[in-house]
């Protein structure tokens, strides 16, 4: 069926005499190329992306490449320092041992100048018999370390004393309780001429705490 012509005022007729099926088939092949086009664009896309994601995991894959190489290359330098951390680990170990070992050294001449300056006059140390005790307890700081060295067996054993007067050894045993140093003080045995005529031997029992140490090595061990 024939389209009907249509006149337009001002120009030359026009008639349009391609059948309605022609039409429709020009419209169905506009329609397809466009499509086409569309799927074009959506594969082009697709490749697009499938492209950069390659990209983007060969650049990961070189990435950690890289960081293997390196974290290899840190391991084998580790290996190399094994020998120092050994010798290192060696030393300290060494180090805490002879703090355990040393823990009780004992400031001597501290502990005979107390001795000393608590004498009476004309009395002398003539001899010792002091076994240390366990080694102090290091606590969670200076104070607290000091507190309890006070209060724990450092020193403990006989004292020998040689007098030339008869002394009131009660009297002395407590002034020697009062000696900075001193936990407990007891009165042992007198005897008269043992060492010579008119000189009298003492033997006093004595504990120190430990505030006697030297604390030297312990010293060392927290530096």
């Amino acid at each position: 069926m024939a389209r009907i012509a249509a006149v337009t005022p001002g120009g030359p007729p026009r008639v349009d005499l391609l059948p309605r099926s022609e039409v429709e088939r020009r419209e169905r092949d506009a329609l397809s190329r466009t499509w086409v086009r569309v799927g074009l664009l959506a594969i082009l896309l697709a490749v697009a992306l499938i492209a950069g994601a390659f990209a983007v995991n060969l650049f990961a894959q070189q990435r950690l490449a890289a960081e293997q190489d390196r974290s290899n290359q840190l391991i084998g330098q580790i290996a190399g320092l094994s020998d120092v951390s050994n010798a290192l680990k060696t030393e300290a170990d060494l180090t805490q041992f002879r703090a355990d070992a040393m823990g009780s050294d004992l400031s001597w001449a501290g502990i005979f100048d107390r001795i000393r300056s608590s004498l009476p006059p004309d009395t002398n140390l003539t001899g010792f018999e002091l076994t240390p005790g366990s080694a102090p307890v290091a606590g969670a700081d200076a104070k607290t370390t000091e507190k309890a060295a006070k209060s724990a067996v450092g020193l403990t054993g006989t004292l020998t004393l040689d007098s030339g007067t008869a002394l009131d050894l009660g009297a002395y045993v407590r002034s020697l309780r009062t000696v900075q140093g001193v936990l407990t003080a007891d009165a042992n045995s007198t005897t008269s001429g043992s060492t010579a005529a008119g000189r009298f031997t003492y033997k006093v029992d004595v504990t120190f705490d430990q505030t006697v140490y030297s604390g030297d090595y312990a010293k060392e061990v927290t530096k």
